[in-house]
């Protein structure tokens, strides 16, 4: 078993070192203030796992509160969207009605201006003959 890479064999082989080179009397003391540096880094990354956690659970919180103002403007300008269609619509069938009906009375006016004016041409002028090239 390895841990970080590192054997059975060059662990026993720091420890004699570390041993020889420290010495002792000093190594339970450095132990402790090894032990001591470690739980510190770990107070540390706690720390920041938590922090990190809280602004990822406060942005959440926002991005939901966003996206639930932008579903509502949505909504509300479909619905408004639909409105201003059908009005659209109604305002198009009126506007094409009145057409409708100002071209017929115009279709109307024409065909008696027609026929009037057919009745009121003189017959007396004769018709010209085509004139040919």
């Amino acid at each position: 078993m390895e841990f970080l890479g590192i054997g059975y064999q060059e662990l026993l082989l720091v420890l004699v070192l570390l041993l020889v080179v420290v010495g002792p009397e000093r190594l339970p003391a450095m132990a402790y203030q090894l032990g001591r540096a470690v739980r510190t880094m770990q107070g540390y990354a706690r720390a920041v796992r938590d922090e990190f956690s809280d602004e990822i659970d406060y942005l959440d919180e926002q991005y939901k509160t966003i996206k639930g103002q932008v579903n509502e403007a949505q909504g509300t300008l479909r619905a408004e969207n639909a409105k201003l269609n059908s009005e659209l619509r109604e305002v198009t069938a009126s506007v094409e009605s009145t057409v409708a009906t100002v071209r017929s009375e115009v279709q109307a006016a024409n065909a008696e201006a027609a026929a009037s004016v057919n009745t009121a041409a003189t017959p007396s002028e004769p018709a010209k003959p085509p004139m040919v090239f």
